[in-house]
């Protein structure tokens, strides 16, 4: 059992194996004209023995990355033109 630090305090936590359901992709479109997608992809969970959120939800800590792609303009590109 890994010992998190949790709000300044010492807390035992659990891992918990997981496997990944469904993993979306959130779309976003800029006003500089430039898309970008993001997903976060989870590589570890911990839960915390004995704490809970004001649900009464078990607490987990979630370690991820966020993978993103992004499409820009070729005006915003690097060695674009640009005007003056």
């Amino acid at each position: 059992m890994p010992i998190i630090k949790w709000q300044g305090r010492d807390v035992d936590g659990l891992e918990v194996r997981f496997r990944s359901n469904h993993e979306e992709w959130n779309d976003y479109t800029l006003e500089d004209g430039s898309n970008i997608r993001m997903k976060a992809v989870v590589s570890e969970i911990v839960r915390l023995d004995g704490e809970y959120d004001a649900e009464g939800n078990p607490v987990y800590l979630v370690k991820s990355t966020n993978v993103l792609v992004i499409k820009a303009p070729d005006n915003l590109k690097r060695g674009a033109p640009r005007n003056i």
